[in-house]
């Protein structure tokens, strides 16, 4: 059975348009140059399953018509990845009060709880206590991995031929072997210049090769990139992402 990916935000942690900005990006009448904060719907038959609360999540239900919700996964604790989590309020009320399963690493559990502390009764956590493993998901096996930002670590997931990776800066040689048969990537690459936190264009494209995926989606992006003349000058396999985007695995 197919499984449907739905891109419901491919932007860096200021979106784009950037608040105050004026330059020809974030003034773009291009559509897919309107980019909410990274998060990505998992549809795996009538389960949907949500990663990465951003703070954009709420219109972004709105927007595709979400109505419920049977899990979510956390890649880390920075505020464009987790700060709709009490946005995700409704769906509890919705489901008759029960909890809903987050997996999320120790790491960021700890962060999150002590945040959010006037929410964890309204989830499930199913906690990552190690670096790489697996876990199911409706019947799924997923794989998962550690890499991380300043320091900050970070999880990645893996389910069939297809990965999910954001806000990735350092990471194991490891990596590559777990990453390996990768047919469709999902890599943020946040400016054309490098950064100290994140992938640059090129950094991501370099990664990439290294694992040989038939695609490579990029995605939390910036709005120093415009969205057609970076896919223009790309090879056909490379592309930036875009909200509202479907692919499937």
């Amino acid at each position: 059975m197919k499984q449907e990916v739905l891109f419901l935000g491919t932007g860096g942690s200021m979106g784009v348009p950037m608040i105050g900005c004026e330059c020809r990006v974030c003034f773009s009448k291009d559509e897919r140059d309107r980019r909410c904060r990274s998060s990505i719907l998992l549809k795996m038959g009538e389960k949907r399953f949500l990663i990465d609360p951003s703070p954009d999540i709420r219109q972004n239900a709105l927007k595709y018509g979400i109505q419920r919700l049977d899990g979510v996964l956390i890649t880390h604790a920075h505020e464009d990845h987790i700060g709709g989590l009490n946005d995700l309020r409704p769906y509890y009320i919705q489901n008759e009060k029960k909890p809903m399963p987050m997996i999320v690493s120790r790491n960021t559990f700890d962060l999150i709880s002590g945040r959010f502390f006037y929410l964890m009764d309204r989830f499930k956590p199913q906690i990552l206590e190690d670096l790489t493993g697996t876990f199911l998901l409706d019947g799924e096996e997923i794989h998962y991995f550690t890499y991380s930002q300043q320091g900050v670590p970070v999880t990645g997931f893996r389910w069939r031929d297809f990965a999910y990776i954001t806000d990735i800066k350092e990471y194991s040689e490891d990596i590559f072997h777990l990453l390996k048969g990768v047919k469709i990537l999902v890599l943020s690459a946040l400016h054309t210049e490098g950064s100290a936190m994140h992938f640059s264009v090129a950094e991501a494209i370099a990664f990439s090769e290294r694992i040989g995926p038939r695609e490579l989606y990029l995605t939390h992006i910036s709005h120093d990139l415009s969205h057609q003349e970076m896919n223009e000058s790309f090879p056909i396999s490379i592309q930036c992402a875009y909200d509202g985007l479907k692919i499937y695995v």
